[in-house]
C-alpha cells in the first residue's frame, strides 16, 4: 500500500508542476505574438526570413488560441507591406489592426474588448494602461538596434522572464 501511495504523491507533483509550466508558456506566446510585430523596417516587415522566431512565445500564443481566445495583433507601425506579416500569422491571428500613428494604439485598445495587451515600448504599455487594458512587458532581443523608449520594469509592469530569446 506504501508503494502505490508513494507512486501517487509523485504522479500528482509532476502533474501540477506540467500544468504551471504549460500555463507560462501559454502566457508567454501570446506575448510574442502581439508585440514583436512593430517598428520593423520594411525589408523585414516583407521578408520574415530575417526573423528568428521566439519559439516559447509563439508555442504560447497557440496555447491561448486552442483554449479560445481570439488573437490580435496590434502593429505599431503603418500598414506599409502589411500583406507578408497577415500571410505570415493567418493561422494564428484572426485580426491586424496597424497603428502607425502616435496615440493610435491606444485608440485601436479602446474600440476592441481586450484583457490582456503585450508590448515592449514604454510608450505601448502607457497607451494600454489608457485604454484600461491589463498592460504586460516583453524584453526586447539583446541583438535589437531599437534601444529608445525602452525601461523594462520603470512603470511597475509586470516583465514576462526571459521573452527576450
Amino acid at each position: 500500500m506504501g508503494i502505490v501511495q508513494g507512486a501517487k504523491t509523485k504522479a500528482v507533483k509532476a502533474w501540477s508542476t506540467a500544468k504551471m509550466i504549460f500555463g507560462l508558456l501559454t502566457v508567454w506566446g501570446l506575448v510574442y505574438s502581439i508585440v514583436t510585430i512593430g517598428g520593423l523596417r520594411s525589408i523585414v516587415n516583407s521578408n520574415y526570413d530575417l526573423e528568428e522566431p521566439k519559439l516559447i512565445p509563439y508555442a504560447l500564443a497557440w496555447a491561448f488560441r486552442v483554449f479560445g481566445f481570439r488573437i490580435t495583433i496590434l502593429a505599431n507601425r503603418p500598414e506599409v507591406n502589411g500583406a507578408p506579416l497577415r500571410k505570415e500569422w493567418r493561422h494564428l491571428a484572426g485580426r491586424f489592426v496597424f497603428a502607425g500613428a502616435p496615440g493610435s494604439m491606444h485608440a485601436a485598445l479602446k474600440d476592441g474588448n481586450y484583457v490582456i495587451f503585450f508590448g515592449d515600448s514604454d510608450t505601448d504599455i502607457t497607451e494600454g494602461r489608457l485604454a484600461k487594458v491589463y498592460s504586460i512587458r516583453v524584453r526586447r532581443s539583446r541583438k535589437s538596434s531599437h534601444k529608445e523608449d525602452y525601461h523594462p520594469g520603470s512603470l511597475g509592469e509586470l516583465v514576462i522572464p526571459y521573452s527576450e530569446y
